[in-house]
């Protein structure tokens, strides 16, 4: 008569029932991870297409003005920021700052996104005299 095995059962079920549920709770906790990191790749990839609409907001204004000097760039920044940043829709709103500063014909356009390191992207157009060929 073996009574030294009596209840072994109940606790191999039940220690087994706590790795699993560990083991639930790191998965979750992993799963969450992941949806964060795809949330930043996004917001980032965002961040990017902003500064990338900058850039043909330029080129289109560089395309009217006879002259860098001529460009009109505070109403080109305030239309960028307002797409962007501004709107209550805006996809970044909330979210991020956008800035470009200008020296000669050449474009510093930066975008700054809550806790993280600012982007620069620098754009610099082909120098022209006021008179068109």
């Amino acid at each position: 008569m073996s009574t030294g095995q009596r209840g072994f059962g109940l606790v191999e079920s039940l220690v087994a029932l706590l790795v699993l549920s560990l083991g639930l709770v790191a998965m979750a906790a992993l799963q969450l991870k992941s949806l964060q990191g795809a949330h930043e790749g996004y917001q980032q990839a965002l961040a990017s297409v902003a500064a990338l609409d900058a850039q043909e907001r330029l080129w289109a204004e560089y395309r009217r003005a006879p002259a860098c000097a001529d460009m009109a760039i505070g109403q080109v920044e305030r239309r960028w920021r307002q797409y962007w940043f501004d709107e209550d829709e805006a996809l970044l709103a909330g979210d991020a700052l956008g800035a470009i500063e200008r020296q000669g014909c050449a474009f510093m356009i930066t975008v700054t996104r809550v806790s993280f390191v600012p982007a620069t992207y620098r754009l610099e157009l082909p120098a022209r005299s006021a008179e068109r060929p």
